[in-house]
């Protein structure tokens, strides 16, 4: 995705008519206010027509996508994090918990010695 956000969609005087009556909607059922400024605000009102009890909503926001498909053609999909993100403790990258967990299991004897203040004490078991 670039980094400015197209906003032509909400150029349209119709569409933005259609949008605000959607934002009083989940304004009053959610109690999420929204924004006309945001870069998410299609996926954030495509989010709340989903999860919404209100036909009006659900219809409101038919027509908008309705209005889009003959503006702009189909939506863009949101980009999603192909990687895991990086751990980091303090600054430094920590290994993943599945390698350390792995690599500590299999270097570790069978029977687990106790340390006490730097001494071996006794051998567990």
């Amino acid at each position: 995705m670039e980094s400015t956000p197209d906003h032509r969609w909400l150029m349209q005087y119709n569409i933005v008519n259609l949008v605000n009556q959607c934002r009083r909607l989940i304004r009053a059922e959610f109690d999420e206010s929204l924004s006309l400024t945001d870069p998410q605000l299609r996926f954030k009102l495509a989010h709340f027509a989903g999860h919404t009890r209100s036909q009006g909503l659900q219809r409101l926001y038919g027509e908008i996508r309705l209005a889009l498909l003959r503006l702009e053609g189909p939506d863009p999909k949101p980009e999603q994090a192909s990687t895991a993100p990086v751990r980091r403790y303090r600054g430094q990258v920590s290994p993943s918990p599945d390698t350390s967990a792995h690599t500590a299991t299999s270097s570790r004897p069978t029977q687990k010695a106790i340390i006490y203040r730097g001494r071996t004490i006794a051998q567990g078991g």
